[in-house]
């Protein structure tokens, strides 16, 4: 789609009169005793989030809409399947997607991953992610290189996903990328295995996530399986299971978060870090390290 058709793109022309009048109806519930307008709260008042959201399409802020999804992202998941929900949040999303908005094109994409609210599609999440990345939407870079790495669209390409997250690291410093890059080389794809490399990667990763817990996890993941094992000093990187310990409890709680929010994939790494602090509180009651 070229520029002008975007630019063609208007509220009148892209929505029909049965769909502006659902949504001015839906809208109206968003009355106050004064002015017209009541103050939006994070509550569960399911009504009042949908007549937000309508109003939103109707003023024509795709990048507010968005936006408020993310911010409201408790009442998203508890509501995904009310009908109503569903209707005013796609509107919205697909609408913005069509204006070539990176954010809701980020969004809708990753609906379309998960299957959320629609059919999984990786082929329309791709499209939706190129739109995120040409509009400047990092995640969406970062997901295309979960594409190519696992061959949404086919084969697994694992030159472009390198070079995607490698792009992504390189010019943002971007948490996720860094840990997928490290990924990239400790299974050796593209480049020689460097566990070394890949540890340091995913220590900036966990820096730079900062206070995002789901995406610390995963550094703290990788890292505690390489200072667990001992054979791992021939690659520079200490023994410390104690700490190790520690990456696993942090690596639980964040996965869990990742999987409350639908991403149930986790669910075998989650067992994994459980089982990795079981195994180091056997080597403590054995008298095998000390605290």
């Amino acid at each position: 789609m070229g520029a002008d058709e975007v630019e063609g793109i208007t509220f009148e022309r892209y929505f029909g009169e049965e769909d502006i009048a659902w949504l001015e109806n839906l809208a109206n519930y968003w009355g106050g005793e004064e002015d017209g307008y009541r103050p939006f709260t994070d509550d569960d008042d399911l009504a009042c989030f949908c007549a937000r959201l309508a109003q939103n399409i109707l003023d024509d802020e795709p990048r507010s809409f968005e936006w408020l999804l993310e911010r409201n992202d408790r009442l998203f998941r508890h509501h995904a399947e009310d009908p109503t929900f569903r209707r005013v949040v796609l509107m919205g999303l697909e609408y913005g997607a069509a204006r070539e908005d990176g954010p809701c094109a980020n969004y809708l994409g990753a609906l379309h991953v998960l299957g959320t609210m629609v059919p999984q599609d990786y082929r329309r999440a791709v499209e939706l992610y190129e739109i995120g990345e040409r509009k400047g939407v990092a995640q969406s870079a970062v997901n295309l290189g979960y594409a190519y790495e696992y061959g949404w669209l086919g084969e697994p390409d694992y030159v472009r996903a390198f070079m995607q997250y490698a792009k992504c690291a390189s010019l943002g410093e971007h948490a996720e990328a860094l840990y997928k890059l490290g990924d990239m080389y400790a299974r050796a794809k593209v480049v020689r295995q460097d566990l070394r490399v890949a540890f340091l990667l995913w220590e900036k990763s966990f820096e730079k996530a900062g206070d995002d817990l789901a995406i610390k996890a995963q550094g703290a993941f990788r890292m505690a399986q390489l200072m667990e094992d001992p054979a791992n000093q021939e690659w520079d990187i200490r023994y410390d299971p104690m700490r190790a310990f520690e990456l696993y409890q942090l690596a639980e709680r964040g996965l869990r978060i990742d999987i409350a929010h639908g991403q149930v994939y986790y669910r075998k790494r989650l067992r994994e870090a459980i089982e990795g602090q079981e195994r180091i509180r056997a080597m403590l009651e054995s008298g095998e390290i000390e605290l």
